[in-house]
């Protein structure tokens, strides 16, 4: 059975490398699972942290013939998400027609807890947002909710021992309250009350099998995003990391470490800083099914 990548995580970048590493393409025979999964990420440039679980049940269909017709496969996934600054809940939908392309669709709801730099406002879409500005609107948070719609296409690819991966995310926000220009922590960047977002990220990364069926994968990112209303973009270049116990290990179902780091190269307020994002989880398998 393929293994089951984790549910959606607060931080895209983290969801992107844990996606990367554990959907690779390998043959399987048609099956139904169920998993549960948990991930504890932390960042820094700017700093978070935020706790992650998930579910999801997958059904998979038989292999074929053809390199193309492997690891298809039809998803419905649910995941919470809650850190210092707001809390969050997500369902969507995952679709592998051919191997080398996944199409996903999630919706999620925000609830802003008015603290730790949630729902920040600025006067105008030109305004910097870099850490002394959001350190000088402690205490100015607002509580609210919010709504995020996005679709994720995505190419993806294995040659040999190197795993390829472009996903392109279209989001659309919707935010409680006064019309006006908004702080949004998971990209760190600024939103109007509603509009869109768009991130496009790239890797190739390198797998090293180490001992037993732990494994080692690492190698570079890109990523671009912008934001159509403020017309903020911002390019990163950087190294991800991720390492695989195995598929069981201490009873979990691919428990993991994973990091991803690197620099600004364009950005309104933090151009050639440094920004890097971390963490650990697992699975656990519920239930599978083979016909």
């Amino acid at each position: 059975m393929t293994q089951l990548a984790t549910g959606r995580a607060a931080a895209k970048a983290l969801t992107f490398l844990i996606v990367l590493a554990l959907e690779l393409p390998r043959a399987h025979a048609a099956d139904s699972t169920v998993v549960v999964t948990a991930d504890a990420i932390g960042r820094a440039g700017p700093a978070g942290v935020v706790l992650v679980v998930g579910a999801a049940h997958r059904w998979v269909e038989l292999d074929g013939l053809s390199p193309l017709e492997r690891v298809r496969y039809v998803e419905l996934h649910a995941s919470a998400a809650v850190s210092p600054a707001q809390g969050e809940g997500s369902i969507g939908a995952e679709w592998v027609p051919i191997a080398p392309l996944q199409l996903r669709l999630d919706y999620t709801a925000f609830g802003y807890f008015g603290a730790n730099g949630s729902r920040v406002s600025f006067p105008s879409p030109e305004a910097r947002f870099g850490q002394s500005e959001l350190d000088a609107l402690s205490g100015r948070e607002e509580k609210g909710f919010g709504h995020r719609v996005r679709v994720s296409p995505v190419l993806r690819a294995r040659v040999g021992k190197l795993v390829i991966r472009n996903q392109f995310d279209v989001d659309w926000y919707r935010m409680s309250g006064t019309p006006g220009w908004y702080y949004e922590a998971e990209n760190d960047t600024l939103l109007s009350q509603s509009g869109f977002l768009l991130l496009d990220r790239a890797a190739v990364l390198y797998e090293w099998p180490a001992a037993g069926k732990s494994s080692l994968l690492l190698g570079p990112t890109y990523e671009v995003t912008h934001a159509f209303d403020t017309r903020l973009t911002r390019q990163r270049v950087g190294a991800a990391v991720f390492f695989s116990f195995g598929p069981t290990w201490l009873g979990l179902e691919n428990a993991r470490l994973f990091a991803l780091g690197g620099v600004n190269m364009q950005d309104r307020n933090r151009d050639g800083k440094p920004f890097a994002v971390f963490g650990f989880g697992g699975d656990l398998l519920l239930k599978k099914t083979t016909p």
